[in-house]
């Protein structure tokens, strides 16, 4: 007694997650009440979980071969995409903690909630069940216990098969002990049962096998089917037993209600009691394919669906990430993007998009309903059709809508909404409803008008497509559409948005429409059925029915009237004019939906006021909508209120609303609503308009009289028509048609004419022919026209205006028309547009003057306003002097110098921009002098630092980047920069003019204005103090942090050094101001006069030289005479000079953008100009000209300024050089001028790190600025302004990245590649200056050359030397981050082939290649960015090679010593090119390589055609006097990458003298021997060692450090290397 433990000694109740290991989780809620193990669902800090927990009955229990097992389990589920297993599995040393993602719903759950499962979406789960089964069982991981309770579904029912328990969990028990089933298996204490009845042992009986195997797991999914399909399950525990025994039997008592005998057959083959006799998971769905389970759940569904799918979902680590947030946009982009593949797949017609250009908009109140889809490639108006039983459109649908609530971006539910109303077309009406609307009628309430404009149509629309109303949602529009539609109109709780109302105006009358249509659909239902749940609960039970039917109906119509007919006044009397247009489309429907009395009452009452308005628009679409009211009150309506005011609108000033008044008058013509004499008289006025200058009015106009001819007989249209057109006409016409009256109509009265008519009546005073215009009558409806016929027919057989009253005045002014080009026949013209022009005149001067804004069209004059206009000359540019950080102390001795004090300070805070000059710093003025003499003494007194001191040098930026030139004075940095000489303070003073808008003011004697800083910084604070705004990308405030005390003590310098800094001149260079005769202090006129300044004077022009045309990559490169032009260029090896003036190593050269010379730049110090056309004569070689920097200083790079004859470069002292090199070309007469410094400038201008210096420079032009990047050894890239010399910004990139060694632009210059020491490529974005993605070369090895590839990738593919640890070159996309191409050489350590040069059979041999190129692994990038900076240091601490920016020590004559790879046959520059042959097809360029490196050889390789590659220089001699040439092969590793090797044969002795030639021949033996020539015929070995030297003079002695290919005179390549040597090959 009491010896053991039972099986329940602790229970499962007592379990927690309070452990020191599950600390991270917070305890929510118990789930359930199994017994076995407890489920509790907890908190993480990245959402929720599940936790099961058993406790240990004994704490030396060990639960390792369980642990074991669940580990192994989870590793193969990973891959599983539906399953999920436990991702943390713990144990303690009381317990056992088993740890996943929680998901809300299970299949149980599921079942249960609405809207209900379709049969679709149950076969889409059973698929998904097997399809869990089958990749479990392929991996033979079992679960043991599956039921509806671990079947997991997710929002978009994507199932998660979840709690494999077969590694815990008996799989035996026994049949006569129900109490392990209870323990283990009935959580839920529904006595339902999964398990296969094999499972279940009788007392004695021993199992065949030990674990659960895949029939068990059949069973188990055969139930959750059938359940699945019943809503109930088929067996109970004892149920089991008796089927088990032959005594139970679901397929008649369950399974007969099932529908689909294919699905009925599936479950009876799963659940047969023989486990032989069942299908695996995989026989299942191979055979139930085309029956069960449609074909696009194979072909298409699950893979898709499972991509949409976070494929780590559940299984990775719990992470948010602000990705995360974008998921559910996502999915809806996808959807919509592939909505034309999902259509295909499900087996809907995908009909072709609409073709929007042929489509017209005849009128402004456009019908927009049915509305146009936005979708790709579908484009078609949604209709109303049914979907057959296997149609996969819910399955989506449910996707789609289960995104829709959780998604950040407002253009995402805009698209869901088209795609809403795509899937409504193929789902039931009952769908529409349960499962589409609501989560429209969400999107009402959305942030974004956008969105609520977008649901306001789609609801509409959505309604407008149900046919079929079930009882369940007979009072859909009352109880629960009309309150979320309540805040659509302006109300003391709503205030909603113009284009919101406008929207929802525009759809009023579809949904008034929709919601009668719905009313009469339940009154059908009630007067058929009498279904009683149609009933409200609060009619009196005594009710007779059938009068209760109809009062129901009468009193919900007339709900839906007051409801509407509210709504319909708010919008009518709307004050936003674009909210009234959008209504009158919807007028015509609301008369027919109210009904005649109270349409009458609620529209036509407030609609003629729309005419009062001043929006012409406004009236045209009046004037459409007008036509369907017409049709809707009648002829006798039409004529006594609507007609009246259209022909009072025939002289609307605007004669858009002339031609639509019109065209309405022939709709309504055309539909017989005029009476005969009505039609007579608007004929009468309409014939007027077929000479009116306006193209529009007269189509209009003669449309309106051919569409009245429409119930007239030819007899009428002969006696009637007939004389009134043919005043109009230039000949008589039987056929009253368009094309014909078009054509014959009279020349109209010109415009010019037509304009002066209108001054006339306006300037008239004393005339009387306008007032003969008031008693016409002519635009009085009704009025008598007994004699209009006549008198036109009488004008116009005259032809003048002789017999009309005039005086003098009127003379004067028909004079002035007849000079201006009126004819006799226009003034007949006149005649007959006098009224209309009348009324015209009238209507626009009495809206003119009433106008509240009429010079909102035109240009305002300023002067009209009392604005002075000020004119402002720019004069010459003046050079401004050199700035010292100390005063002149002949002119300003320091004893008469205030000193700057605390006083001061305070009052340069308080003072303004406002403050009148000078008032309140008279004592800044030194007593004893008129004006202030020195700049410097300036600077003094109001603390204006000098740049060369380190107060003025600019705070350190934060990491990132940002715009240092807040930071940086005017005076100072703002302006064009030169080099320059000492020169008097006193130029100085006269040339301050300018103020920066940012800074204070200080007047001076003169009235001139100085800068300063702003006071507010006290004293000797830095400008730091400002707070730099650090953005997020996850949040939209920005905040300030105030680091200017940490930058204060790191910049503030000692007294000795600024007594040591005030004795040296400053280096600053000579300014070149921005000088004009503005001398306010507005500092936004300041700004604009600098803007024009920069865009007019061309500063550019003037510094850097004229601009040249750069040789052009469409043109073929020039060959030499003995070379083919239709051929691509190939360089020979010539060598066509050697030049050798450098002492030190050349570290770069450049070429002139055309080719007229280029520059070496070498550790000398020094920069020569080397003559191209020199080439090609036989002249002595020497430079031209030589530029050099400061004594000691290293030139490590230089580039040219775009499309100039300037150069820029850099030296390991920090300067910087900008040159000129004044190039003349005359008459083939070559002149080189001495070079010009135009801009000088030292890194140490903008910090205070010492050994600053640049490793790398490129430069660009944008619109505004001349921009130098220059990429440093202290990781920053800088922004330059070459144009004035400011800094723009600056890039900090990471330091554990390693030292910047090169750097690439794309052509558009969005973006920058820099390369590292340690092999690592940081693209950054230039237009937002952030940094996009870092990855890692394999090798890690430092990176010498970035150049964009001169033919493929567009742009995106780089060629990278360095970063491998082979003599190669490789060409990356950065786009994707992979190795595209591989140009490897022959001293490579990967090269292996010399053991092929032996096979004979090339197909061999190649194979053995490729064998050879198995390290294309070793091509993959390495992610930077998921390495800590001490691990990824920890990377490099095994190779200290040398970064790009320090120097190797002195007598180290290797540049990195300690890297070997990169030493011996290292590849080091490289330069590309395009060539176009002539006579070529168009578009077949060529592109080209050019390497050079440590092996002292120069490589071409043809990127079109790398068999063709070629050693440029370096070959070596055989003993047989034949140079070595090499064979160039080319193998794809994989299919997106290429490897291109060079080969060189094996010989009897090596090129570079060793004996492993011998050794390789030797064991050849003779067939090596045989292969070549014999010994007899081998030259003598004088004569070979003279071939070997010949060799060498024409190859290079030391490492090749760049090179460079030139086009002019003819192609050839130029090479560099560490000897100080040039050479140039054809």
């Amino acid at each position: 007694m009491g010896q053991g433990y039972s099986l329940t000694t602790l229970s499962a109740g007592s379990a927690g997650i309070d452990v020191p290991e599950l600390a991270d989780l917070v305890y929510e809620k118990s789930l359930g009440t199994a017994r076995f193990m407890k489920s509790i669902r907890a908190r993480h800090r990245n959402g929720l979980v599940f936790v099961k927990v058993i406790m240990k009955p004994y704490p030396s229990m060990k639960l390792d071969p369980y642990v074991k097992a669940l580990l192994h389990e989870r590793d193969i589920l990973e891959d599983v995409p539906n399953a999920l297993g436990y991702q943390r599995i713990l144990e303690t040393g009381t317990g056992g903690y088993l740890v996943r993602q929680y998901i809300h719903s299970s299949l149980y759950d599921r079942m249960s909630t609405r809207p209900f499962l379709e049969d679709i979406e149950k076969k889409w789960l059973a698929y998904q069940l097997l399809s869990a089964l089958r990749d479990c069982h392929s991996h033979d991981v079992y679960h043991g216990d599956i039921k509806t309770e671990n079947l997991l579904v997710t929002s978009w029912n994507w199932l998660y098969l979840s709690d494999f328990s077969s590694s815990f969990k008996p799989t035996f028990l026994p049949e006569d002990n129900p109490a392990d089933f209870s323990f283990y298996f009935d959580t839920s204490g529904r006595r339902t049962c999964y398990l296969a009845p094999e499972r279940f042992l009788i007392a004695g009986e021993e199992p065949e096998s030990r674990g659960v195997n895949w029939a068990m797991d059949i069973f188990s999914a055969g139930c959750v089917i059938a359940e699945l399909f019943l809503e109930s399950p088929i067996f109970t525990l004892s149920q089991l037993y008796k089927y088990r025994k032959g005594e139970y039997d679901p397929e008649h008592s369950h399974l007969s209600k099932i529908e689909d005998p294919d699905i009925r057959d599936l479950i009876v083959h799963m659940i047969r009691v023989d486990p032989e006799s069942r299908y695996s998971a995989e026989e299942c769905l191979n055979f139930w394919r085309h029956k069960a389970f449609p074909e696009y759940f194979y072909s298409f569904l699950h893979q898709y669906m499972g991509l949409i799918t976070d494929p780590s979902s559940g299984r990775a680590r719990l992470e948010l990430s602000p990705g995360d947030l974008r998921e559910a946009d996502e999915r809806i982009n996808k959807t919509f993007l592939d909505f034309d593949k999902i259509s295909y797949f499900l087996g809907v017609d995908v009909k072709p998009a609409i073709d929007g250009s042929n489509l017209t908009l005849p009128t402004l109140n456009y019908p927009i309903f049915p509305l146009q889809l936005d979708l790709p490639n579908h484009g078609n108006q949604p209709l109303t059709s049914q979907s057959d039983s296997n149609d996969g459109t819910l399955i989506f649908l449910t996707l789609v809508v289960s995104s829709l609530r959780n998604t950040a971006k407002a253009s995402a539910r805009v698209k869901a909404c088209d795609i809403l109303l795509a899937f409504a077309e193929r789902v039931p009406d009952e769908a529409k409803l349960d499962r589409i609307l609501p989560f429209v009628m969400f999107l009402l309430t959305d942030r974004s008008d956008l969105v609520k404009v977008a649901a306001i149509r789609t609801l509409t629309q959505l309604l407008a497509m149900v046919r079929v109303v079930s009882p369940v949602n007979a009072y859909i529009f009352p109880e629960y559409i009309f309150p979320r539609l309540q805040p659509f109109v302006p109300g003391p709780n709503s205030n909603p948005s113009p284009i919101v109302r406008a929207a929802y105006a525009s759809c009023i009358a579809s949904l008034a429409q929709t919601s009668l249509r719905v009313l009469d659909m339940i009154q059908a239902l009630r007067s058929d059925i009498r279904l009683g749940s149609l009933v409200p609960e609060s009619t009196e039970k005594g009710w007779t029915e059938d009068v209760s039917y109809h009062n129901l109906y009468d009193v919900a119509r007339i709900d839906l009237l007051e409801f509407f007919e509210t709504h319909t006044k708010a919008l009518l009397t709307d004050n936003d004019v674009s909210v009234r247009r959008a209504f009158l489309g919807s007028v015509s429907s609301l008369c027919v939906f109210f009904g005649n009395p109270k349409a009458n009452e609620v529209i036509l009452s407030h609609l003629n006021t729309y005419l009062n308005d001043k929006d012409w628009i406004l009236k045209c679409a009046f004037f459409e909508a007008v036509v369907g009211v017409a049709t809707y009150v009648g002829s006798t309506s039409l004529e006594e209120f609507i007609l009246p005011l259209m022909v009072q609108s025939m002289t609307d000033p605007e004669e858009f609303v002339v031609e639509r008044v019109l065209r309405s008058l022939a709709r309504m013509a055309k539909l017989g609503l005029f009476q005969r004499s009505t039609t007579w008289d608007l004929l009468h006025i309409a014939v007027r308009f077929f000479i009116h200058p306006s193209i529009w009015i007269r189509e209009a106009a003669v449309h309106f009289v051919v569409t009245s001819t429409t119930f007239l007989s030819p007899a009428d249209t002969y006696s009637i028509i007939t004389p009134l057109v043919r005043p109009f006409l230039k000949t008589n016409t039987t056929n009253i048609s368009e094309v014909q009256l078009l054509d014959a109509l009279k020349k109209p009265l010109s415009k010019s004419v037509y304009d002066m008519l209108l001054i006339w009546v306006t300037k008239s005073e004393k005339g009387i022919f306008w007032k003969a215009a008031t008693r016409d009558g002519t635009f009085d409806l009704g009025s008598p026209r007994t004699s209009s016929a006549g008198k036109i027919r009488q004008r116009g057989s005259s032809g003048s205006s002789s017999a009309i009253t005039k005086n003098d005045e009127d003379e004067q002014w028909l004079s002035r028309l007849r000079n201006i080009g009126m004819t006799q026949e226009d003034e007949f013209k006149l005649l007959a547009l006098k009224e209309y022009i009348w009324r015209v005149a009238t209507r626009r001067a009495k809206e003119g003057d009433t106008s509240s804004n009429p010079g909102l069209s035109h240009i305002i004059s300023l002067s009209q306003h009392g604005v002075t206009l000020q004119t402002v000359f720019f004069e010459k540019h003046q050079d401004l002097p050199q700035r010292r950080s100390s005063p002149d102390k002949s002119k300003a001795p320091a004893g008469e110098r205030k000193v700057h004090t605390i006083a001061d300070a305070l009052l340069d805070a308080s003072t303004t921009i406002d403050s009148v000059p000078g008032s309140r710093r008279k004592n800044l003025i030194p007593r004893g002098s008129g004006r202030m003499e020195s700049g410097s003494s300036l600077r003094v007194q109001l603390n204006i630092r000098d740049p060369a001191s380190p107060e003025s040098l600019s705070p350190t930026p934060p990491v990132g980047s940002q715009d240092s030139s807040r930071s940086q004075s005017d005076v100072e940095h703002r302006d064009v920069t030169h080099r320059h000489r000492p020169q008097p303070p006193s130029a100085r003073d006269r040339s301050l003019k300018r103020i920066d808008p940012d800074n204070l003011s200080v007047a001076l004697p003169g009235g001139e204005v100085y800068r300063r800083p702003s006071a507010i910084s006290l004293l000797n604070r830095n400008e730091t103090a400002k707070a730099y705004a650090e953005t997020s990308t996850t949040s939209t405030n920005a905040f300030g942090k105030v680091d200017a005390p940490f930058q204060r003590e790191q910049h503030l310098p000692s007294p000795l050094s600024m007594a040591y800094h005030s004795n040296l001149p400053a280096k600053v260079p000579q300014q070149n101001r921005t000088n004009h005769t503005y001398r306010g202090n507005d500092p936004t006129i300041l700004k604009l006069l600098d803007a024009v300044f920069a865009e007019n004077y061309p500063i550019d022009l003037y510094d850097f030289g004229p601009t040249v045309s750069p040789v052009s990559a469409h043109h073929p490169i020039k060959k030499a005479s003995f070379q083919s032009p239709d051929k691509p260029w190939r360089p020979q090896g010539n060598l066509v000079a050697m030049f050798g003036e450098h002492s030190g190593s050349i570290n770069r050269v450049v070429v002139a953008p055309d080719h007229a010379f280029f520059v070496t730049a070498s550790d000398d110090g020094t920069l020569k100009i080397w003559d191209t056309t020199r080439l090609e004569k036989n002249v002595t070689p020497r430079s031209r000209q030589t530029h050099r920097h400061n004594s000691g200083a290293k030139v490590k790079c230089v580039t040219f300024i775009e499309n100039t004859h300037t150069f820029v470069s850099a030296a390991t002292d920090g300067s910087i050089h900008a040159v000129r090199i004044d190039y003349r070309n005359i008459n083939d007469a070559v002149r080189y001028g001495k070079p010009q410094v135009v801009r000088e400038y030292n890194l140490s201008y903008l910090s205070n790190i010492v050994g600053e210096y640049a490793v790398w420079m490129e430069h660009y032009r944008s619109e505004a600025h001349s921009i130098l990047l220059i990429a440093t050894n202290k990781c920053r890239i800088y922004a330059l302004d070459l144009k004035t010399m400011t800094l723009l910004y600056t890039l900090e990139n990471a330091i554990h990245h390693g030292t910047p060694t090169t750097f690439c632009l794309d052509r558009k210059h969005n973006w920058l590649l820099l390369g590292t020491s340690h092999g690592i490529l940081d693209l950054w974005d230039l237009r937002f200056r952030l940094r996009v993605k870092s990855w890692g070369l394999p090798a890690g090895t430092p990176i010498h050359r970035l150049l964009i590839h001169p033919l493929k990738g567009r742009g995106r593919w780089v060629c990278v030397v360095g970063g491998s640890s082979d003599a190669e070159i490789m060409v990356w996309d950065i786009d994707k981050v992979q190795c595209r191409e591989v140009y490897r050489t022959s001293s490579a350590p990967a090269n292996k082939a010399n053991a092929a040069d032996d096979v004979p059979n090339p197909s061999i041999r190649k194979n053995i290649h490729l064998a050879a190129d198995t390290s294309w692994k070793n091509y993959e990038p390495w992610r930077v960015d998921e390495d800590r900076p001490e691990g990824m240091l920890g990377r490099f601490a095994g190779n200290p090679t040398s970064p790009a920016g320090v120097e190797p020590s002195a007598g180290n004559g290797a540049i990195f010593p300690s890297s070997s790879s990169s030493d011996y046959g290292g590849i080091r520059a490289i330069a590309v090119g395009l060539d176009v042959p002539e006579n070529s097809l168009e578009g077949s360029k060529c592109g080209f390589l050019i390497s050079g490196g440590s092996d002292r050889k120069v490589r071409f390789w043809d990127t079109t055609h790398p068999d063709a590659s070629m050693i440029i220089s370096g070959l070596g001699v055989v003993p047989d006097g034949i140079a070595q040439k090499p064979r160039y092969d080319t193998t794809h590793p994989t299919p997106s990458l290429s490897i291109t090797t060079e080969w060189v044969p094996m010989t009897a002795t090596s090129p570079n003298g060793g004996g492993k030639g011998q050794g390789s021949t030797k064991k050849r033996g003779d067939k090596a021997s045989s292969a070549g020539p014999t010994a007899s015929s081998r030259p003598p070995r004088s004569t070979v060692i003279s071939l070997q030297q010949q060799q060498l003079l024409k190859s290079h002695l030391d490492s090749i450090l760049d090179v460079a290919l030139l086009e002019v005179p003819y192609g050839m390549a130029i090479s560099v290397d560490r000897g100080g040597m040039v050479y140039v090959f054809q």
